[in-house]
């Protein structure tokens, strides 16, 4: 059975050696991830050169993602490298990257007098150490809940804060540039908070490069309408939202994230520790295997692997792994079908999401195993992707970068197609290709979806209910009199 859960994974050091890359796409790697966090222009050019020389190599499209810093905010510096903050402890919280006196916490935000109230909870180390902030003396003072050990440049986190920051970084802007003249085909962007951050950086990004927002704040969670109103898709960044949130929250707050972002219409990722013990083992636990299933009944579009494939002992292992997870979890779920189909999706393209989701039900009702859909902006097959046909999605294209942006797509499969000067001869060459390749036999019905007349940008608006051979007129059309 076909895969049809994507799977992106996360190029770091891992992915240096020789072979390594080509290894990651043919255990299954749909989409690469530029994390620029980590690595300079140097390592992530040299990356996305092999993905794309990978990708020629076995002949399908593989999607590249440019994951930008966004504006993380960190702790400064320590004369020792580290500090021991104890409960009870009170600090001052002022602005600063070097090191801090005595008593004196330096934090990477200049507007901390303005932006924290009294009560406002204050998150540092990934949860290793909380407070609570008393504004009432004028300057921000913390009080610590929990203590620790408190290491240089930590990140800092501001849940319940208000802050008056740009979305995206002077180091994002020049980063973003870097993405366009690599060609990449998704922009991730950190930290948003609303719609208006994605914006900002889907201007930035160029204008055409989809933008997916990840949802790692609190206040991004709030937002998640306005965020859905602006994104291409939504990432669930559970590392930084399980700070940010009570952690027993999460897989509830990952479900609803989820459950909107497909009613939207639009592309669905979940990320953060998803195989994190195969970073050292060759084999995931059993709490993992079942996150991940959890992930892909929840009708996650995609899943992602972070330090597993970046810097862990064993990536090619990790996306195997993963690939045999989604395809049992999606074997049982096409044993146990859902008794209702996808409700319409109200997306803005009324006609192609009624288009798409007709198709949906014809290749269903029929019995149909493949729905050959033409595209030019890959628009179309998204919705039927968000549909969740129980047939395989055959995406025709002209583009290279529609093909791969597709690559990220639930269930679709992109292939390359030269235009046709009319439908009759598309159908008849994708019916050929079909048969051809093995993937349609002689008599088998087919969903054919396309937009009428070709290759004039024309809305989807005809679905054939076709039969493979009917071009040679040796099959008669099921209903047809003699």
């Amino acid at each position: 059975m076909t895969r049809r859960t994507k799977i992106i994974a996360t190029l770091g050091p891992a992915a240096l050696p020789s072979g390594t890359v080509e290894a990651m796409v043919e255990a299954g790697m749909d989409v690469a991830r530029l994390n620029f966090s980590h690595g300079d222009r140097d390592f992530h050019r040299l990356m996305a050169g092999r993905v794309r020389e990978a990708a020629r190599a076995a002949g399908r499209p593989v999607a590249v993602l440019q994951d930008i810093q966004g504006p993380k905010i960190r702790v400064g510096a320590f004369p020792g490298g580290s500090i021991q903050i104890r409960e009870g402890d009170r600090v001052r919280l002022a602005h600063g990257e070097g090191d801090a006196p005595p008593g004196t916490l330096h934090i990477g935000y200049p507007r901390l007098d303005s932006d924290l109230k009294t009560g406002d909870r204050v998150i540092l180390a990934d949860g290793l150490i909380q407070g609570v902030v008393d504004a009432s003396g004028g300057e921000p003072m913390l009080e610590i809940h929990k203590g620790g050990e408190l290491s240089d440049r930590k990140g800092a986190a501001f849940p319940d804060s208000d802050l008056t920051m740009e979305a995206v970084t002077d180091q994002d802007r020049e980063d973003l540039e870097f993405g366009r003249g690599l060609g990449v085909d998704y922009v991730a962007a950190s930290f948003v908070r609303r719609g208006e951050d994605v914006a900002a950086a889907a201007e930035l990004a160029g204008g055409e490069t989809p933008v997916i927002a990840k949802v790692e704040l609190a206040s991004a969670y709030e937002n998640l309408d306005s965020i859905l109103g602006t994104a291409y898709g939504v990432m669930v960044a559970r590392g930084d939202l399980g700070v940010q949130l009570p952690l027993e929250t999460i897989p509830h707050v990952q479900a609803d994230i989820l459950r909107r972002t497909n009613a939207a219409g639009l592309v669905s990722i979940t990320a953060t520790e998803m195989l994190e013990s195969m970073v050292s083992s060759l084999r995931p636990s059993r709490a993992e295997v079942t996150d991940v299933a959890t992930a892909v009944a929840s009708d996650t579009d995609a899943v992602m692997l972070s330090a597993e494939t970046a810097i862990g002992d064993n990536p090619v292992s990790a996306i195997s792994a993963m690939s045999a997870i989604c395809r049992e979890a999606e074997r049982h779920r096409e044993l146990h079908p859902p008794p209702r189909g996808v409700d319409f999706l109200e997306s803005g393209q009324y006609f192609a999401s009624a288009m798409a989701k007709a198709a949906a039900e014809a290749a269903r009702n029929l019995g149909f195993k493949t729905i050959a859909a033409f595209t030019e902006s890959g628009g179309t097959v998204e919705l039927l992707s968000k549909y969740r046909p129980s047939a395989q999605i055959m995406a025709f294209a002209a583009d290279q970068g529609i093909r791969r942006r597709m690559a990220l797509f639930w269930g679709v499969t992109p292939i390359e197609f030269e235009p046709r000067p009319s439908t009759d001869l598309m159908f008849a060459a994708a019916e050929k290709y079909l048969e051809k390749e093995g993937i349609c036999e002689r008599g088998e019905g087919v969903v054919m979806v396309a937009g009428s007349p070709p290759n004039v940008g024309a809305y989807t608006n005809l679905i054939k209910l076709h039969m493979v051979g009917e071009r040679l007129r040796s099959v008669p059309t099921p209903g047809s009199r003699a």
